[in-house]
């Protein structure tokens, strides 16, 4: 889920003047493995026999073989367009582009991967690509491709060019960049890793004098291949991918033929690795611990952390989800430990003080301040707490509801996802909770693009949402933060922007009052040269987060990937590429999985 997920395209910016406004149909390419629809079909073909095929005696002995990988999705319908989202999958186009670099969670360091090297200085990032980098029809890949890369990416409103003004071609193999502003380098290079190697000249350059919505509308269907593989095929039952002998690192890929089938969604996943004889893993796939227990002995669960989640997304022009208070009440109440206990105590985890920050991450930025902050009781149901807040913004409790002067009652439709089963179980343990208390709600479950749709609208009060971009980035809180204030996925539709870039007044953490302009605070941390320099901006706007509250982070996770280890290698727990999205590329990328049958 996600560029490091899957697909990790929405747009953040350095100053004001550069934010694009961009709905969101990215998010909801990065999470359509979460899905369980999706028809099931028969296998194209057996996993191979795993007999030697020929190879030069001075190359790697290459196998006969197939890996095999659970997917849900009709690939008939599905294309290689990496900026056409609507139709477009992360996994197919990982299988076929080389990525710029990666993110391991193992070391917490960037690996390069067709870079050679990455230099940021000043405003100054030079990037050197690899000199065996290769199309698969032959042809070297120059930086006349790059270049047709960034001028379609302008023209899009990639993500990138929310930092750039302006960059220079060296060279065949070197390009820079010229930033706007001095910028966290950390910024740039979590942008790179949502780069592909995707983008041919000859191919792409028909659109640079098109409109964009031509581009955005091409479905590539058959790719030339810069990764791992090549495309061979792609019907209703499965894409079909082939040894790339030219990819840079092909003697890592000793095995013939991958396989992304179409099985279905998460219940015939389930089903395929409790058998662990036909498929060979499953690049995403969620299974509580009472399912994973009944998979095959030769399947291997690889956790990598998602940081993403379940949260709530408030309407901030709603009558009562307008007001801080009824936002810090609603906090109050849920106890956030009985989401993960009712929906997957094996992968995910509280989060300790709702403040923009993942999890993980909050000791670390917060540091000494961490005690000061409101934690809104992360195993307990604050109700004294939100009674108060509630009575101090003028409700009062008639008949066991919550209603304002005029007799309104606080609640509305909750949007949830339909299919998303662990997040059926959490929307279900808040209703009840919020209910209980005195708010009215009705669960109202909707198909992932519908369910957007009501948040691009503005139509909704109160209701489901992740609360973290995922992926990588959002180790670096510049971009969670950034992602709750602006919501560029769902267009602003959660109407914070306004208050985002006007003056706040709020209390302060030694119980008198700060003033801050939230979004000013946040492109501060971007602009700094390290972390220490970017920890008093992080720490201010967290504050203002967590008092605020644009979002409600209540749940994170850790991501689920499967893999079979009777016929093939995996990664090492220490090893640095183990926690890299995902295995079944970038393991195949660096040689760890490979066929040992």
């Amino acid at each position: 889920m996600s560029a490091d997920d899957g697909s990790d395209r929405y747009n953040h910016a350095v100053s004001r003047r550069k934010i694009l406004s961009v709905a969101g149909a990215s998010g909801l390419a990065a999470l359509a493995g979460c899905s369980g629809g999706g028809a099931e079909s028969d296998p194209t073909e057996e996993p191979g026999s795993g007999s030697t095929d020929s190879s030069d005696s001075d190359g790697p002995q290459v196998y006969d073989a197939t890996y095999n990988d659970a997917y849900n999705g009709n690939p008939a319908d599905l294309h290689f367009n990496t900026s056409g989202i609507q139709n477009y999958r992360w996994p197919a186009g990982r299988s076929v582009f080389a990525p710029f670099l990666k993110y391991s969670f193992t070391t917490n360091e960037f690996l390069l991967g067709a870079l050679s090297d990455l230099n940021v200085d000043g405003t100054e990032v030079t990037l050197t690509f690899r000199d065996d980098l290769m199309w698969d029809n032959g042809d070297e890949w120059t930086t006349e491709d790059f270049d047709v890369q960034l001028q379609l990416g302008k023209k899009t409103g990639s993500s990138i060019w929310g930092y750039l003004d302006d960059y220079e071609i060296v060279d065949d193999k070197t390009a820079v960049l010229h930033l706007t502003d001095a910028t966290n380098p950390r910024i740039i290079k979590f942008e790179l890793t949502n780069y592909l190697v995707d983008t041919k000249a000859e191919t792409h350059e028909q659109f640079l004098d098109k409109d964009a919505s031509e581009f955005l509308q091409w479905a590539w269907e058959e790719p030339v291949a810069s990764g791992m593989f090549s495309f061979v095929n792609k019907d209703r039952q499965a894409f079909e991918f082939e040894r790339n002998e030219d990819f840079y690192n092909a003697d890592n890929v000793n095995f013939q033929t991958h396989l992304i089938e179409n099985t279905g969604g998460a219940t015939a996943q389930h089903q395929a690795l409790m058998a662990g004889d036909h498929i060979d893993g499953a690049m995403s796939a969620f299974a509580p611990q009472e399912i994973a227990e009944q998979f095959a002995d030769n399947v291997v669960e690889v956790n990598i952390p998602a940081k993403w989640g379940y949260g709530i997304v408030f309407n901030h022009n709603d009558e009562h989800f307008g007001k801080r208070n009824v936002r810090q009440a609603v906090a109050h109440v849920i106890n956030r430990q009985s989401l993960v206990k009712n929906a997957g105590p094996r992968t995910k985890f509280v989060t300790e003080t709702p403040c923009g920050i993942a999890p993980k991450d909050q000791e670390y930025w917060l540091d000494d301040m961490q005690d000061s902050f409101e934690t809104y009781g992360p195993e307990s149901q604050n109700t004294e707490e939100a009674t108060q807040l509630l009575e101090d913004a003028g409700y009062s409790k008639q008949g066991g509801t919550w209603k304002d002067d005029s007799g309104n009652t606080i609640g509305g439709d909750y949007f949830s996802p339909a299919g998303w089963s662990d997040w059926t179980t959490m929307t279900q343990t808040v209703v009840s909770q919020l209910n209980d208390f005195g708010f009215d709600f009705s669960i109202s479950t909707l198909p992932t693009n519908d369910w957007f749709s009501q948040y691009s609208d503005s139509n909704f009060a109160m209701g489901s949402l992740y609360w973290l971009p995922g992926g990588s980035r959002s180790s670096f809180p510049y971009f969670p933060l950034y992602y709750q204030l602006w919501e560029s996925e769902i267009g602003g539709g959660h109407n914070y922007r306004e208050a985002a870039q006007s003056e706040q007044t709020i209390p302060g953490p030694d119980g008198g009052e700060m003033s801050l302009t939230p979004l000013d605070e946040v492109e501060q941390i971007a602009q700094q040269p390290d972390d220490e320099s970017a920890r008093e901006y992080v720490q201010r706007a967290a504050w203002h987060n967590h008092i605020e509250l644009p979002f409600l982070g209540l749940v994170s996770k850790y991501e689920q990937s499967w893999t079979t280890d009777d016929e093939w290698t995996v990664a090492s727990e220490d090893n640095p590429n183990r926690k890299v999205k995902w295995p079944q590329f970038w393991w195949v990328h660096e040689g760890d999985l490979q066929y040992n049958g």
